[in-house]
């Protein structure tokens, strides 16, 4: 049926996205666990290891005043949604911004089938390495929460900047499988926080809030004393969650350890995979001759490069 937004008929029509084969090592040197560089998962045959038919969502999250546009890539990600068993689509806000939604924006979320998950705090409770002032903390602890929705077989976080290119159904049955999964960046950092996945867990959340309590943030040696390696020192985020999630899931020992240990857990089966695949950030690190139509997930640029240098969004692409 068509929908009428602001007095414009808009027809809901599907995007229909790829399911190409994958490029073996598009990033031949992209993933990290620990203090050194490993060979990234192979999510398809992972996700061999997931559920035929699983229950799955896709949440994002967004941090402030209610925007119009907050959701620019809705039809890509409806479209990743459908291919990946009618994944629930759910949307992460704190109440005291979700009041603020008008009218407009709640039919959005309406229209595109996006489900409001209000929640009470956007950085944990009495966390250690707060920091007043414009700090990335709000917008990436708020996304803790996604850990403990217990209910899906997997839940695939990602940032409202990202266009679903191709299939992510791998993904989502591979984290289904007990893999805790996320990319590293597109400017060095050896995590993402726009992207992530795992079979959620209570104790992971408790795990995470405990963190928070405990370990404090340094730019000499990041969270909880845990160091900065695999990098060479501070990477962009390292103060919010980029640096967080990465000590939390893939160092070892430590105040992680303690962390997990708190809540019965020994440690997380934590891996990354392919970013230039599954969550294109510009062509840093990615092998010179990738075929940009292989990209499933496209996060950045946001705005139009070169497209000889360059995948693009969907909207600049030559054959759109």
């Amino acid at each position: 049926q068509a929908v009428v937004l602001q007095g414009r008929v808009e027809q809901p029509q599907m995007l229909k996205l790829h399911q190409l084969p994958v490029v073996d090592k598009a990033c031949p040197h992209c993933c990290y666990h620990g203090e050194k560089e490993v060979p990234c998962l192979d999510v398809e045959q992972c996700a061999e290891n997931g559920p035929a038919h699983g229950k799955y969502a896709i949440a994002m999250s967004f941090v402030g005043r209610p925007k119009d546009q907050m959701l620019p890539y809705i039809k890509s990600m409806q479209a990743a949604a459908k291919l990946a068993n009618n994944a629930d689509l759910l949307m992460v806000m704190m109440k005291s911004d979700s009041k603020h939604m008008t009218a407009y924006q709640k039919e959005l979320f309406q229209n595109h089938s996006v489900k409001l998950v209000d929640v009470d705090w956007d950085t944990p409770p009495k966390m250690k390495g707060y920091k007043e002032g414009g700090w990335c903390g709000h917008q990436d602890f708020i996304r803790l929460h996604v850990l403990g929705m217990e209910g899906y077989d997997a839940i695939a976080y990602y940032d409202t900047d990202i266009e679903f290119q191709g299939d992510i159904t791998p993904v989502l049955k591979c984290a289904a499988s007990g893999k805790f999964l996320s990319t590293n960046g597109g400017v060095g950092e050896p995590l993402n926080v726009g992207f992530f996945a795992l079979k959620p867990d209570k104790r992971l959340f408790q795990a995470s809030l405990n963190f928070a309590l405990d370990a404090n943030f340094s730019t000499k040696t990041s969270w909880g004393e845990m160091g900065w390696a695999p990098a060479g020192g501070y990477f962009i985020g390292g103060e919010c969650g980029q640096g967080f999630w990465y000590a939390l899931f893939y160092k070892s020992g430590g105040a992680a350890h303690k962390a997990l240990h708190s809540v019965g857990l020994s440690s997380v089966d934590a891996a990354q995979i392919d970013r230039c695949i599954w969550n294109y950030q510009t062509s840093y690190m990615c092998k010179k001759d990738l075929d940009c139509t292989r990209v499933r997930v496209h996060h950045k640029p946001t705005r139009k490069t070169n497209p000889q240098t360059e995948c693009q969004k969907l909207a600049f692409q030559e054959h759109h």
